[in-house]
């Protein structure tokens, strides 16, 4: 994995494991009360998170796309 794909999985799964453990801490029948800075913070991250792998992958995608069309020769697209 590149740079970004590995800081925005890092940032996924990190706002997740944090989030799940805030809500355990609240107890199972206050996690649906418990939107707070806490809460708008994890979230956030989780967000961003995917944001960041999102992108990575494409900008992947079309860097592995482009040097695929380079490796492949001219003639060898022709009939």
């Amino acid at each position: 994995m590149k740079k970004g794909s590995t800081i925005g999985l890092i940032l996924l799964v990190a706002g997740i494991i944090i989030w799940i453990g805030y809500g355990l801490y609240l107890g199972f029948e206050e996690i649906m009360q418990a939107i707070d800075i806490v809460t708008g913070f994890v979230a956030g991250l989780i967000i961003i998170g995917l944001i960041v792998l999102i992108v990575s992958i494409i900008f992947e995608q079309r860097r592995d796309t482009k040097k695929m069309k380079e490796e492949i020769k001219k003639e060898d697209l022709e009939p």
